[in-house]
């Protein structure tokens, strides 16, 4: 069974943001997220996107929002046109949208979604990497078999925390270890990864 992966970075002090904006520069990280989660599907909830500003390039943005048509609305510049999506056994309520026509990116698809309920990862061929923030993380980490952490060896002041998650995953394994952050796998006690 198929299953979400997340990947999270977080400071030692377990904060993630700070007035919605990541509070280090780390273009080693930043790199290692690209290569991990360009070509697959990323989710990510409404603050985490406008933050971001625009759809991360080359891959499958999944926006989860319960005022999906706010998030449009209020983003003309961004989405401009869009149509309702009805494709899938999952995506059968009117707050579902796949917008294509974005202006300023190549065939950047972006799914709106109201709840995490209805994405199903085995409805999809590639991974799906949950991206933040602190709500998504929490409500999402239970159903991921994978964590990938990037711990930023710092003590940092912010607003958006990663929530505890070391009693449902174990590490795995320690993909990096830089002199200012490391990048830490995690699997899932119970979950097992496809």
């Amino acid at each position: 069974m198929k299953h979400f992966k997340a990947i999270a970075a977080m400071s030692e002090n377990r904060v993630i943001g700070a007035g919605n904006k990541i509070p280090w520069h780390l273009p080693e990280d930043f790199k290692w997220f690209k290569k991990t989660t360009t070509g697959q599907i990323v989710v990510m909830g409404r603050k985490t996107f406008e933050s971001l500003g625009k759809p991360l390039p080359n891959r499958k943005n999944l926006i989860l929002t319960r005022h999906p048509r706010h998030l449009i609305n209020a983003h003309q510049e961004i989405f401009g046109d869009y149509k309702e999506w009805r494709g899938g056994r999952h995506l059968q309520s009117p707050y579902q949208f796949h917008l294509t026509k974005i202006e300023g990116t190549r065939e950047n698809d972006i799914f709106i979604f109201n709840s995490l309920d209805r994405l199903n990862p085995e409805d999809f061929p590639t991974d799906i990497f949950i991206c933040g923030g602190a709500q998504i993380y929490e409500q999402a980490l239970p159903r991921c078999s994978d964590l990938y952490l990037t711990l930023v060896k710092r003590v940092v002041e912010g607003d958006a925390f990663f929530p505890p998650f070391e009693d449902q995953f174990e590490l795995a394994a320690e993909i990096a270890d830089h002199a200012e952050f490391k990048i830490l796998h995690y699997r899932h006690r119970g979950l097992k990864s496809s």
